[in-house]
């Protein structure tokens, strides 16, 4: 499926992995990374926040090699 890249803090960068589709929403694994540590964590996202997300630019689409570079 697809990957996403959040636009936030300098401190860290957050990845969104879509991981399973369903009608109304994806099942999603969260990538946060800073220097010291990484965290994720799995949650649900609905079609419309996505959309609305990449549509405004908060979140815009990356390949899975730039986070596997991180």
């Amino acid at each position: 499926m697809k990957d996403y890249r959040i636009q936030g803090s300098e401190d860290y960068t957050t990845y969104v992995s879509l991981i399973e589709e369903f009608d109304d929403s994806y099942k999603v694994v969260i990538k946060k990374t800073s220097e010291s540590v990484t965290k994720e964590k799995t949650e649900m996202l609905s079609k419309h926040l996505l959309e609305l997300c990449v549509r405004t630019g908060y979140m815009s689409e990356v390949n899975q090699a730039q986070i596997q570079m991180v």
